[in-house]
């Protein structure tokens, strides 16, 4: 890719990672690893063997992930003439110059490819897993874990590691959808994922535990 920084520019710039959205272009820069600034405004009147390598396909995907809503973000369409010359706006079409796309959606969205590049690699060490924009978010599975994370081995608290985990997981049962109609927490949800996330399943002497009533 050195090349292409020779004849485009150098590396994005840190600042572009305070941007909340960018043009599907500057997206397109951005996934090869290019500073946008003096090239997106030019870049697309290019001859094809002009482009940078690749950038042809980066903007066609990150286009077709606007269009069907893979990929959060604002999407203008192309006008064109017809035969009379009468302009329309084609609804099928995507001005890549125009449209723009969020950035973290747009992350989500090239780590489910299990592509992330130099730019676009995660801010955080928080798995995608738990990222909602991820397409192959699950909310049980973020839950089992959320729930596992947050037990405390030393926390002073009555009841088996199973019974504190389904406590934990009916204060959050909302947060994660799994409420029904009236708001109630979905008890063979909870306790169902509480098996999953329970590692004390040897039995034993638990710490007694009172009655409390349910928070729903």
């Amino acid at each position: 890719m050195d090349e292409y920084h020779e004849m485009y520019g150098s590396k994005p710039n840190p600042i572009w990672k305070l941007a909340e959205s960018v043009s599907i272009v500057e997206a397109a820069l951005l996934i090869l690893d290019i500073e946008p600034q003096g090239v997106s405004a030019y870049v697309e009147n290019y001859r094809a063997d002009q482009l940078p390598l690749g950038y042809l396909a980066a903007r066609n995907a990150v286009a077709s992930a606007l269009k069907a809503h893979k990929v959060e973000g604002d999407r203008q369409q192309v006008e064109r003439v017809d035969g009379k010359g009468q302009t329309y706006w084609d609804e099928n079409s995507v001005d890549v110059e125009k449209s723009s796309v969020e950035i973290d959606s747009l992350r989500a969205w090239l780590s489910g490819k299990d592509f992330s590049g130099n730019f676009f690699a995660s801010r955080n060490k928080e798995p995608s897993f738990k990222s909602k924009m991820h397409p192959r978010y699950s909310p049980k599975l973020a839950a089992v874990v959320e729930a596992w994370e947050a037990y405390e081995d030393n926390q002073d608290t009555v009841g088996t590691p199973k019974q504190r985990l389904e406590k934990w997981l009916r204060l959050n049962a909302a947060r994660f959808g799994f409420t029904d109609e009236s708001g109630a927490p979905q008890e063979q949800v909870i306790k169902d994922l509480a098996k999953v996330a329970n590692w004390a399943t040897r039995g034993g002497a638990p710490k007694q535990i009172d009655e409390e009533p349910n928070p729903f």
